[in-house]
């Protein structure tokens, strides 16, 4: 369980939604998919320095954007799961690898790109590929759904990738 303090309302919630047991663990591993993870969610370290008593800090509206993140890596597992059945895992795992050079490209071409922009930019190009791939089975296309869901949080150029 994540205790996190939202510092903008003063209040503590207990955030348990997530895979794995240990939520340290899941953080540090959740921060190597979507890096504004650690801009969102911000350790604080116990007196003890017992890792098991860690707490997080955040605001509303950062929790809020984790919380998005977290919730659209599970809808990309899914369809990399069904890209797996479709076609197999090496080519499921191809397109991670793609869309996260695409990532660095677009952080080094567009350098005023926030972190919380460039991961919303690695789910959208992962959905693309997903999307070209599982059209031939009749699929429809999730993009119009995750441009939805970020429309309040990113600007229009992000959202539609068009820098």
């Amino acid at each position: 369980m994540l205790d996190i303090y939202l510092i903008d309302v003063q209040k503590k919630v207990q955030f348990k939604d997530y895979p794995g047991e240990h939520p340290v663990k899941f953080i540090l591993n959740f921060k190597k998919i979507f890096p504004s993870v650690m801009e969102l969610l911000l350790p604080v370290l116990p007196e003890n320095e017992n890792l098991d008593e860690m707490t997080w800090e955040s605001t509303s509206e950062d929790f809020e954007t984790f919380q998005m993140l977290l919730a659209g890596w599970g809808i990309i597992e899914l369809r990399l799961g069904a890209i797996s059945q479709f076609k197999d895992k090496a080519f499921a795992d191809q397109l991670i690898r793609q869309t996260q050079q695409k990532r660095k490209e677009y952080q080094k071409k567009h350098l005023k790109l926030s972190t919380v922009e460039l991961d919303y930019l690695f789910m959208h190009d992962i959905h693309a590929l997903i999307d070209a791939e599982l059209i031939e089975i009749g699929e429809k296309f999730y993009l119009p759904t995750l441009r939805e869901l970020w429309k309040a949080k990113v600007p229009a150029n992000v959202l539609n990738a068009k820098l």
